[in-house]
């Protein structure tokens, strides 16, 4: 387990949370546990965090549900620091950790009984004109009809067509994101370690089309017609705007503080209710 995080050192830590939500409770108890180490909470604008606010901090919380974190991880990948999701939202896959632990894992955390996990991201390059613009999501990339046209979604590998999609739509999803969207596709649930990418149809038209997982190195190009382009669930891109369109997985990463004892399989079955 390597540490990245000096506890002797440790003076400011980033709080992200939406301030219009009762996290009032949970807001003050990280207060409190901050306050006796002397450690100053800096809350983060929820709307649009600015990378050189983050040049101070130690490392980020995100408070609320996977979507929140989706949002920190999107908007803070540069500044390559650490990241504790607390769940305070529904699901909670990503921020597996739970109020009632935040104390507990606290004085674990500074004595060093706690892991970091690294999870890469996709990266969509787009090309437009003369122009290059990079884009990365940490879930997925969704192509999805805009009207009622089937979505017409070609792939190429090597400037090989790879696959035809007709139908609902194509997911990209890293291998985070495979429990989200992709998973209600029916798309492979794949280990968050696993440095691989799955591509999944949506009510394709054809019953032959099936989930591929493919590994990190490839990158696919992408011809679209009658879709949008939407990036965690959080950002909205129109292919027509844009002459190529190319996805993969970036060398940017995530790191995520995690209790020492996390159990990834433990968290399917809670979530997933396996077993019951």
């Amino acid at each position: 387990m390597k540490k990245y995080i000096n506890r002797e050192k440790i003076q400011k830590i980033g709080l992200f949370c939406k301030l219009n939500t009762n996290l009032s409770e949970q807001i003050a108890l990280l207060k409190k546990i901050f306050l006796q180490r002397n450690i100053e909470l800096i809350f983060l604008n929820y709307e649009k965090i600015n990378i050189k606010d983050l040049h101070n901090l130690d490392f980020l919380i995100s408070l609320g549900g996977d979507g929140t974190l989706l949002s920190l991880c999107r908007q803070t990948y540069q500044a390559k620091k650490p990241i504790l999701g607390i769940n305070a939202g529904n699901l909670g896959f990503l921020t597996a950790l739970s109020f009632e632990e935040v104390q507990e894992f606290f004085d674990d955390f500074f004595n060093e009984q706690y892991k970091i996990e690294k999870a890469k991201m996709l990266q969509i390059v787009l090309h437009k004109k003369n122009k290059v613009i990079k884009k990365f999501a940490f879930n997925d990339a969704v192509f999805s009809r805009d009207n009622a046209l089937m979505a017409n979604v070609k792939v190429f590998f090597e400037n090989k067509l790879f696959n035809a999609y007709y139908g609902d739509g194509l997911i990209i999803a890293s291998s985070s994101g495979s429990t989200a969207y992709n998973i209600s596709a029916g798309g492979p649930i794949v280990h968050p370690w696993n440095e691989t990418f799955v591509v999944t149809p949506v009510c394709s038209h054809s019953l032959t089309q099936r989930p591929i997982v493919l590994p990190y190195g490839f990158e696919l190009e992408l011809k679209v017609k009658h879709c949008l382009l939407y990036l965690d669930g959080q950002e909205v891109i129109d292919p027509r705007e844009y002459d190529k369109i190319f996805i993969g997985l970036s060398k940017k990463e995530i790191s995520f503080i995690h209790k020492k004892d996390r159990d990834y399989f433990q968290i399917l079955k809670e979530k997933l209710n396996w077993g019951k």
